[in-house]
């Protein structure tokens, strides 16, 4: 049985939110982004319109770890999948902790032909871990940091208001 498939239908109802970038890695402009999914504009905030020419580096920010997005990097210039966590950043300035794979798509090419990140916020499960290592610990450094973060942005707001 032959099926006729819209990859674009596909893609565009994943509950996971999806980036497709260029290939290149060097420069502080790239990569660039190519296309994403309804869930990544939900997860982020921003509209179809305003990532045009830009690169994933818009959603890092204060407390994005850098040494995760060099590991990325790293990994994806030894062609390998990576898989991270860390801090980044809505639209609103909103900190969100981001779980995500990253791994290149190949062609008839020996050379990646895209790099693909599945993305997702985990935030309010990481909220529920870290309050429960503060019942065990009340003192546990990176949980307090955890709440930090996300205070910090809180209090921003306030004096906003």
């Amino acid at each position: 049985m032959q099926l006729k498939f819209d990859w674009l239908i596909v893609l565009e109802n994943l509950r996971r939110g999806i980036m497709v970038t260029d290939t290149t890695l060097e420069g502080p402009k790239s990569p660039r982004i190519i296309y994403v999914n309804a869930a990544w504009l939900k997860m982020t905030g921003y509209g179809r319109d305003e990532i045009a020419n830009q690169t994933p580096r818009m959603l890092q920010g204060k407390h994005t770890d850098r040494s995760v997005v060099g590991s990325l990097k790293q990994k994806l210039l030894n062609r390998e999948v990576f898989h991270g966590q860390t801090w980044n950043y809505r639209k609103s300035g909103e900190p969100f902790v981001m779980n995500w794979y990253c791994y290149a798509i190949y062609s008839e090419r020996p050379k990646p032909t895209y790099y693909v990140a599945e993305q997702e916020d985990v935030t309010e499960l990481e909220t529920l871990r870290m309050k429960q290592r503060l019942l065990a610990n009340p003192n546990d450094a990176e949980a307090l940091q955890f709440f930090s973060v996300l205070d910090e942005w809180k209090a921003g707001r306030k004096k906003a208001a």
